[in-house]
């Protein structure tokens, strides 16, 4: 009895400590529930961060103090930094209660069955900050103040540099920055929570258009650089000019584009300015004669003269072409050298006064012959001034109003006057010209005008002046046998009698025949080879049926 009673208080014991158990263990149960109606469950976190057991508010406290730490370091040009820090810019997760819409979802019978660990990635939360505090944040940034910021270059073609040229000045990319675009890219960095901004590798800079790399400024400053390395020498008988960069780049020409072009106005000009130097043409000249006395000679259109238009165009040509080249100008007409002594000295010196006239070929004085000039009257005076000998020409025929006379040596210098033979006339010299000159001609004896035909050549300098005191009586003969010489020598230069040679024929026996009439009969006496004249005449005409 007393074991069974002992066995039953054993039993009902048992049973109040199982029941005070399981009300123990409900009424934990039901204050969980309740508990985790207002909490997280335990093992709940976000990222690194803890939840466990945390009411709405403290989800959102502990989220956010993952910030606390948290900064922006802004690399800027030049080396310069700014940090942007979570405070300053009141940066937060934006939960939008979170933590109570996690706790309303969920379901707090369950509470002691979450054993496993719930780990929430933050992926699931965005940052934002507090615009006003962003904004007066950014205000104060030194890189933004316009005191710190240096605008941008564009790279462009330098100055003209003597023996250098023209080059490229590199750009500067300068520190402006376009605040529209920081603003944007700084505030997309914060809330992508980044540590590091480099300012290179967004488009918040305002760099310059144009880089020293470009292809169209490469292009120009070679164009430039070509013009400028052209170069003109000039030698005007040792007195040398050049045209170079130093010149060239004062005639180049820029469009607001930078094409380039030559100033044709500033190079006419240049040119103009070298032919009023060095063109001789209508220049009065020193000239010291054959009598030692020195005179003046004015008038005359003998010296250089300078085809300034042509030239012009050529330079531009070679500057364009980038050229290095020794040049001589353009002539209309050129002389013996350069110098007050253009002339040289290979020239012929006529004194209308004494009516004599020197030839000097090389500095030497080689012939000289007395001459009759044109009539001392105003329409057939002959003109004093320097000239050079327009042409030879053999067999010509000199016709005037009252004229038409054949000689056999025709050297003009002065339009129709020139130097040339003159059978007709038996004495040169002395005061004959007064009263029975020429029309302007200088008449010489046949053998004279022979050797000086054969001495001078086209261009030759005639030199035409008077001197006062020089007069001379003297005279020169010319005989016979030389005025007969003037047919001797046609009847030589007849040539072969042919079929392809009857106009020059007709023309030349006729000559013959009319000069020949004109001779007096002692001057036909030396008329020694009339027979090779009279043989070409019947040849002629079996030749012309």
């Amino acid at each position: 009895m007393y074991t069974y009673r002992r066995r039953s208080n054993k039993k009902k014991i048992f049973l109040i400590v199982v029941v005070a158990l399981a009300v123990c263990l409900l009424i934990a149960y039901i204050i969980g529930i309740l508990y985790y109606k207002k909490h997280v469950f335990a093992n709940t976190s976000i990222g690194d961060v803890s939840i466990s057991n945390c009411g709405p508010e403290e989800v959102e406290k502990r989220l956010n103090s993952m910030l606390d730490d948290y900064s922006l370091k802004i690399k800027a040009r030049n080396g310069v930094t700014e940090t942007i820090s979570s405070r300053e810019v009141g940066l937060e997760y934006v939960m939008n209660d979170y933590g109570q819409k996690l706790i309303d979802e969920q379901n707090a019978f369950l509470w002691v069955s979450n054993l496993k660990k719930n780990v929430i990635p933050l992926t699931e939360f965005s940052v934002n900050y507090d615009s006003s505090k962003f904004q007066s944040t950014i205000s104060t940034l030194r890189i933004l103040q316009v005191s710190n910021m240096v605008k941008p270059v564009d790279a462009y073609i330098s100055d003209y540099v003597s023996g250098e040229g023209y080059s490229i000045v590199k750009e500067v990319m300068g520190s402006e920055i376009e605040l529209t675009s920081f603003i944007e890219v700084v505030g997309k960095a914060l809330k992508n929570l980044e540590e590091e901004l480099d300012l290179e590798s967004v488009n918040v800079y305002n760099n310059p258009k144009i880089l020293s790399d470009n292809k169209k400024l490469k292009k120009k400053v070679k164009k430039y650089n070509k013009l400028v390395s052209a170069e003109i020498t000039y030698d005007f008988g040792g007195d040398t000019m050049v045209i170079d960069g130093d010149v060239i780049h004062e005639w180049m020409k820029f469009t607001k584009s930078g094409k380039v072009s030559i100033d044709e106005d500033k190079v006419k000009e240049f040119v103009k300015s070298m032919g009023q130097k060095y063109d001789t043409i209508f220049r009065a000249r020193s000239f010291k004669t054959s009598y030692g006395t020195e005179v003046t000679v004015e008038g005359g259109d003998y010296g250089w003269w300078m085809n300034r238009g042509k030239e012009a165009e050529e330079i531009i040509n070679i500057i364009k072409n980038g050229e290095v080249v020794e040049r001589v100008p353009e002539y209309y007409q050129t002389a013996a050298q350069y110098g007050k002594k253009d002339y040289g000295d290979t020239y012929v010196e006529i004194n209308l006064t004494a009516q004599h006239l020197f030839v000097y070929k090389n500095g030497k004085r080689v012939l000289e012959s007395d001459f009759v000039s044109g009539k001392d009257t105003k329409e057939r005076r002959t003109p004093v001034g320097i000239y050079g000998v327009t042409y030879k020409e053999r067999d010509a025929t000199l016709v005037g109003e009252d004229y038409e006379t054949p000689v056999s040596y025709w050297m003009p210098f002065n339009g129709s006057v020139g130097m040339h033979d003159a059978v007709w006339r038996s004495s040169f010299g002395s005061s004959i010209y007064k009263a029975s000159g020429s029309h302007g001609c200088i008449n010489l004896p046949f053998y004279t005008a022979e050797k000086i035909y054969g001495i001078i050549e086209k261009g030759c300098p005639v030199i035409v002046y008077e001197l006062p005191g020089t007069a001379s009586g003297h005279t020169t003969a010319q005989g016979d046998e030389e005025i007969a010489h003037f047919v001797v020598d046609l009847i030589d230069r007849i040539g072969p009698v042919e079929k392809s040679r009857i106009p020059i024929l007709e023309k030349s026996l006729e000559r013959i025949k009319q000069a020949y009439s004109e001779l007096s009969g002692n001057q036909r006496r030396y008329v020694s080879n009339y027979s090779k004249y009279e043989q070409a005449v019947k040849e002629f005409k079996e030749l012309n049926g």
